[in-house]
């Protein structure tokens, strides 16, 4: 098959599939409607609403408006999918919309995992049908033993799969692999809906440690009601004791992996971090070492760093005391943030999804290093090198390395 073609039976599988998407979006939605109140089904038409006027505005300004907090882009197409109002459709191409960077590093476009791909409209689709049918929330959490010479990997919003023949998921893999961890950890996001299958397909590639890999949830997860998710954890990481949160633990570190979606608020797509009961008591409970490491998808500052976030002080309480050190996902970027207070905050959610330079960082005080180093991808030529954390921990020593796709350390606290 020439390469014209071989375009074209892609883009006419895609045609299929959103063709039988947008049929399930709408079947979704009419059983939905008969389950809500009133009061509900208005709060989800004006969430709709916010998604298309929002997207409207950044097209037309290059920027989110700053009047309201912006929504997730994946409520983008749902009113023009829906057939909602007279909404004018979006663009859905990329032919109609030639990509750009906006200043948080996210990628405007109609390419796949771009901003404005209608393959995004399966997250709405899964959270319309699981609005009201969570997973159970398990609570029997592990707490492994670490030697005192330990090496971490880590990795957030990892789970795109291997899309194209050089995606960065794989690549970011590869180069985990050859960190030789003792512990792999995904900081959580499987797209486009963390699904059964997905999470099936997606995670097949990740890369284990020599004692342990764990991954959290997440709001993606969250979408099919971490019903994927927690059958992910019983078929591919069975030391997580089938319960989304644990803790690693040797004389001088206590390091604790948090679930931040589960309690978050379903209205607004799980996309802050919230904690629930059970945690927070188990939390309390947890051992005191002289060293703290949070690890969670949601993040405790904002992308400046200069704003807390409603689950940074939640979880301080918690723990009794601020970390002194915090990696989290959920921003599709590689940050490291200078030290405040205690802290040592950091973002890997740079696993796979294609980014750009996150040029409101650019001379930032508050961030040591954001990556800007460009991909060279062709088939996203705008993008940055995706990557992951390498961290060795030597007693209550800590070296840590943010790592490029291309085997570059990128980053270095040394």
């Amino acid at each position: 098959m020439s390469a014209v073609g071989h375009l074209k039976h892609e883009y006419d599988k895609v045609k299929l599939r959103l063709h039988g998407l947008f049929t399930r979006i709408e079947m979704a939605w009419m059983k939905l409607i008969s389950e809500l109140e009133p009061k509900e089904f208005e709060a989800i038409i004006k969430l709709l609403q916010r998604g298309h006027d929002q997207a409207q505005y950044v097209l037309k300004h290059g920027e989110l408006p700053t009047d309201e907090p912006a929504v997730p882009w994946e409520l983008a197409h749902g009113l023009s999918i829906l057939r909602i109002g007279n909404a004018t459709p979006l663009p859905q191409s990329p032919d109609q919309l030639q990509t750009k960077v906006l200043k948080d590093g996210t990628l405007l476009g109609c390419r796949k995992w771009e901003l404005l791909d209608l393959l995004w409209s399966e997250a709405l689709l899964k959270w319309i049908e699981n609005l009201r049918h969570h997973a159970t929330f398990g609570t029997d959490p592990a707490l492994v033993t670490m030697e005192r010479e330990v090496t971490l990997a880590i990795a957030g919003d990892w789970g795109t799969g291997p899309f194209n023949s050089h995606a960065p998921a794989v690549s970011v893999a590869n180069q985990m692999q050859l960190a030789n961890a003792d512990f792999t950890i995904h900081l959580g996001d499987v797209y486009y809906a963390g699904t059964h299958s997905q999470e099936d397909t997606d995670m097949a590639g990740w890369p284990m440690g020599t004692h342990g890999s764990f991954t959290l949830n997440s709001n993606h997860e969250m979408y099919s009601g971490a019903h994927g998710y927690f059958k992910e954890l019983a078929a591919r990481f069975p030391g997580q004791q089938g319960t989304s949160y644990f803790a690693l633990i040797n004389d001088d570190w206590l390091i604790v992996g948090l679930d931040t979606a589960y309690a978050s608020d379903v209205m607004n797509l799980y996309m802050d971090g919230t904690l629930n009961k059970p945690q927070i008591e188990w939390m309390k409970g947890l051992p005191k070492r002289k060293k703290l490491m949070v690890l969670s998808h949601h993040q405790g500052f904002d992308i400046t760093g200069h704003h807390k976030t409603a689950l940074y002080q939640p979880v301080c309480d918690a723990l009794g005391r601020e970390p002194d050190y915090w990696y989290w996902g959920h921003l599709h970027n590689g940050i490291v943030y200078a030290a405040q207070g205690g802290l040592h905050a950091r973002c890997a959610g740079h696993g796979a999804i294609p980014y750009g330079t996150t040029s409101e960082l650019n001379g930032h005080s508050r961030v040591l290093f954001s990556e800007t180093k460009d991909a060279n991808d062709p088939d996203y030529p705008l993008r940055v090198l995706n990557g992951y954390a390498k961290i060795r921990l030597v007693g209550e020593e800590i070296f840590e390395e943010f790592i490029g796709e291309d085997g570059s350390v990128r980053w270095s606290s040394t």
